[in-house]
């Protein structure tokens, strides 16, 4: 009798630091199990491991895993809980849009939440409405604190909030180029040009000028030179 070839599930195991590991939320414990339930519904598993914060959306296995994914290399996701996908409601849910879209299986094993079950899907769908409602909430929440603000008079970015430590000498000079008409590229290459050093010492890029010129900052020095 012939062996078929297993379909291939992605088992992702995180946890946020090496002490959380020495705690017992161990990568181990979460591996055995979810290999467990991956080859009772008839997947070969690959283990793939990460210790790094769950707020963080840059992590590098699971874009690897996202990445295998999406290229046919893996038919299925399993995780032993929803916040080892990402704290964040909405990262949770772009995941779940990415599964949809490429058509492979999300399984979260403790809430028993598939994305193959009708079951799984309405959960899913629950948890989308959750996290929009949050958004919608958060956003409400940060207008009015803004608008607070702005009542007293005070700038975000400005009088409060985070601060850049951009020397006042090169934004006054991006600013007085982008008046006379130049464009994102061609100021980085004038600034470049001219011996300015970016904060962390890279490259000037337009995106970098074009953030530069609307922070609140720079209006607020526009204003100025206007007056």
């Amino acid at each position: 009798m012939e062996n078929v070839a297993r379909p291939k599930a992605v088992i992702y195991c995180r946890v946020s630091t090496n002490r959380q590991q020495d705690q017992g939320f161990s990568l181990e414990s979460q591996e055995t199990r979810l290999t467990q339930e991956a080859r009772l519904r008839g997947y070969e598993p690959e283990v793939i491991r990460e210790i790094a914060s769950g707020t963080r959306d840059t992590r590098p296995q699971l874009l690897k895993v996202l990445e295998m994914l999406k290229s046919g290399r893996a038919e299925a996701l399993f995780v032993l809980d929803l916040d080892r996908l990402g704290r964040s409601p909405k990262k949770c849910l772009e995941i779940l849009e990415q599964a949809k879209k490429q058509n492979w299986r999300l399984v979260i094993v403790s809430l028993g939440a598939d994305t193959a079950t009708p079951a799984g899907e309405f959960l899913f769908a629950i948890m989308a409405s959750v996290a929009k409602l949050e958004s919608r909430l958060t956003g409400e929440r940060v207008f009015r604190q803004h608008q607070a603000r702005r009542d007293r008079g005070i700038t975000w970015g400005v009088d409060q909030g985070c601060k850049s430590n951009l020397n006042p000498k090169i934004r006054k000079y991006i600013l007085q180029l982008r008046l006379e008409g130049y464009g994102y590229k061609s100021i980085a290459k004038k600034v470049t040009e001219a011996g300015y050093e970016t904060l962390n010492g890279g490259l000037w890029y337009p995106q970098t000028i074009k953030a530069i010129l609307e922070s609140p900052q720079t209006r607020q020095l526009e204003e100025r030179l206007a007056q």
